[in-house]
């Protein structure tokens, strides 16, 4: 059964039919399925073998801790659907426990979730202290252990970031003062992916293997990996921090879904079956469209000084380049021109709420006249809203102020999503432009941290509901556009990249994965990260030059190439461009378009991230099936070693490859074997790089 359908959906579902399952109870004397047991891996993966009889969760309930070794006096139910087993743990009070669990055999993984239900006829006792992760590892697996993880999306001016910089921590190999370590992964502010990324591994020496773990929870989450080396123990817990909720009868919250797969070799081999896992069962197809795309994006370098006819003459350079979407980013609706005296953020968020109409001052023809103008131009057009943050007294605040959630310091307010009047709304928005203007690209922004107001909005006895609610509510109207807008193109943007999770690209098939985007070294630092857990294909990067304290344009071509690990962009003033500069970022879009299919392919980092300036760095795109790819070598400004020889990854030791250089023609052969032992040369000035494209020799 295919996974693309969210899982927490499906589990809703779910529920009615498990009420009337009467027939499939299992008596409260016999365990619950293990997760173990459910588990599609071979016997012999040490991750696997090792991991102790438990439910995978845990949670504080009526005084004691449930999970995740089975609890005593809890009703058990267990049935099989069509896509996995549903179990239900039934409290004498009424509460219902629901996990289900989905197997994935083909990627030795399983997705499992956790949700609450009160059944009974008064209000429940506190759910607190929820772990959707709940597992031990035992049988001396923590000797060998390590952790790669990487930083979120928190934009990071100095260099080398922290943001996707992979980190690997030893847990196995060192000994602790106390006899335990504690590493903590989290997320600040209450959008997923701010300081860390919530997709990890852990990785065994001997015999090289591991896990991946990714995280489904679009709001805040926490999880803690625990080596215990008194008694060699490995735990990892974690899921929704602070919940304290007494569930009101009929009432059912949701949680995190938790995705856990094996795989045997390197971190290579781990960090590919994910992306493939991914591509294959969780990022959505685009009806009509083949990802990655090439975008253009009016936000930086001309952000709110855009009227219509500028527009036409930058949807004029954005085609003569080679893009094939055009976004109007903020600013285009009614009240960015109020006050001449705003700065740039003012103009964006003092008018948000005003989605009634266009500002007609910048779009006196409208906008279904500016997107009729940049289809006969042969692109798509596109729209950014930032529907959950708004402004005082802008029209859907004045006309229903009791939608708007505040917190005392705050200039802006936050859309009360887990309202259904708020998701109907938000709905009718979006389908009313679609239908309007033929809207095919919907940039959903959201730069706010809404962390603080959900807990100054909180009550007694109710402590994370807010967030529960606005997390659901979105993913309705996130769905619904799935469901009844497949060509519509729905995109993540958090001030950058700072809701990534497994819930949101479950349903927004491409990100803007960061702010930073002037300076290339740090869009081919973001690049080489993220790819270790989502294609790059998904991966929207934009061109950016000239920036607005400059005015030359100086872009050497790798300031084009180093965005060709990720799905192709352009920001800024196309129209000022010399046309000289726009007939060559056109050979460079040609050149790209020829390569953009591997993006979705596997990928291997030849050369690691930089600590400093001045580094060679270096990545391989690789269809296994095809034995097709590309390889791309950069040397950085600064950089002493005028050559390198690169071993490649991934290529048929008895396979010979006609390597082509795309850009000077030159052409030549390389064997398998010798590829990757003995490597391929590279001799690069400074401030360059080389792509070459390959295939098996006919």
């Amino acid at each position: 059964m295919p996974l693309r359908q969210p899982l927490a959906l499906v589990a809703v579902r779910s529920l009615v039919m498990l009420a009337a399952a009467a027939a499939s109870t299992i008596c409260a004397a016999e365990p619950a399925p293990a997760l173990q047991q459910q588990w599609p891996v071979s016997p012999g993966h040490p991750f696997h073998d090792s991991l102790e009889e438990g439910l995978g969760f845990s949670f504080v309930y009526d005084g004691g801790r449930v999970g995740p070794r089975m609890p005593e006096g809890w009703q058990v139910s267990t049935r099989k659907t069509g896509g996995g087993t549903i179990t239900e743990l039934r409290h004498p009070s009424g509460l219902a426990a629901i996990r289900e669990v989905r197997a994935i055999p083909e990627f030795a993984a399983l997705e499992y979730t956790v949700r609450f239900r009160n059944t009974g006829k008064s209000e429940s006792p506190p759910i607190r202290n929820v772990n959707a992760i709940d597992l031990t590892f035992g049988d001396g697996l923590l000797a060998g252990v390590s952790a790669f993880t990487s930083g979120g999306g928190q934009q990071d001016p100095a260099y080398p970031p922290g943001q996707f910089a992979i980190q690997r921590r030893y847990l196995g190999q060192v000994d602790p003062m106390e006899g335990r370590q504690h590493l903590i992964l989290s997320t600040e502010g209450g959008r997923s992916s701010s300081k860390d990324l919530p997709f990890f591994f852990l990785e065994h020496d001997a015999p090289q293997s591991g896990i991946f773990v990714a995280l489904g929870w679009t709001g805040q989450w926490s999880v803690r990996i625990s080596a215990d080396h008194r008694n060699q123990l490995l735990r990892l817990t974690g899921g929704m921090p602070d919940i304290d909720i007494r569930l009101r009868p009929g009432e059912e919250i949701s949680g995190p879904s938790i995705l856990l797969g094996c795989y045997g070799g390197p971190l290579s081999a781990g960090s590919n079956r994910l992306r493939r896992l991914l591509r294959e069962r969780y990022i959505p197809q685009v009806e009509g469209q083949e990802l990655p795309l090439v975008l253009y994006d009016t936000w930086f370098n001309v952000q709110c000084g855009f009227d219509e006819p500028m527009l036409h003459d930058l949807a004029d350079a954005a085609a003569e380049v080679g893009n094939e979407y055009f976004l109007l980013d903020a600013c285009w609706y009614e009240g960015t021109t109020a006050n001449p005296d705003w700065t740039v953020w003012e103009k964006v968020s003092r008018s948000l709420g005003n989605w009634d109409r266009p500002e007609p001052d910048k779009l006196p023809s409208g906008l279904p006249a500016l997107a009729g103008y940049v289809r006969s131009k042969g692109m798509k057009f596109g729209l950014w809203f930032e529907p959950e943050r708004i402004a005082k007294d802008t029209n859907l605040e004045k006309a229903h102020p009791d939608w708007v959630l505040w917190r005392e310091g705050y200039s802006w307010g936050l859309l009360d999503f887990g309202r259904k009047e708020v998701q109907d709304w938000a709905i009718n928005l979006l389908d009313r432009y679609i239908k309007d203007t033929g809207l095919r690209y919907i940039r959903w922004d959201f730069n706010l941290s809404p962390l603080p107001i959900w807990e100054g909005n909180s009550v007694e006895g109710r402590r994370g509901i807010l967030q529960i609610r606005h997390i659901e509510g979105l993913h309705r109207v996130e769905d619904w556009l799935r469901e009844n807008h497949p060509e519509v193109i729905l995109e993540s943007c958090a001030s950058g990249g700072m809701r990534i999770d497994l819930h949101t690209i479950q349903r927004r098939p491409t990100i803007w994965i960061s702010d930073q985007t002037v300076d290339t070294r740090f869009i081919r630092y973001h690049l080489a990260g993220l790819n270790h857990f989502l294609p790059g294909s998904s991966q929207v990067v934009a061109v950016v030059k000239p920036v607005l304290y400059k005015v030359d344009f100086d872009l050497p071509d790798t300031d084009f190439q180093s965005h060709f690990a990720g799905a192709l962009g352009f920001m800024g003033r196309l129209n000022e461009w010399p046309p000289e500069l726009r007939k060559r970022a056109s050979e460079h879009v040609a050149v790209y378009k020829r390569i953009r299919h591997l993006l979705a392919e596997d990928f291997y980092l030849l050369i690691p991230q930089p600590r400093m300036l001045g580094q060679w760095e270096g990545w391989q795109f690789h269809n296994p099936e095809t034995q097709e790819g590309f390889v791309q070598i950069f040397r950085s400004k600064g950089s002493p070693v005028p050559s390198r020889t690169v071993p490649l990854k991934g290529l048929d030791k008895d396979t010979t490859y006609r390597m082509t250089d795309p850009y000077g023609g030159e052409r030549f052969t390389v064997n398998g074997a010798g590829a990757l032992t003995d490597g391929v040369a590279f001799d690069l000035p400074e401030e360059s790089s080389r792509l070459l494209i390959y295939g098996p020799e006919n």
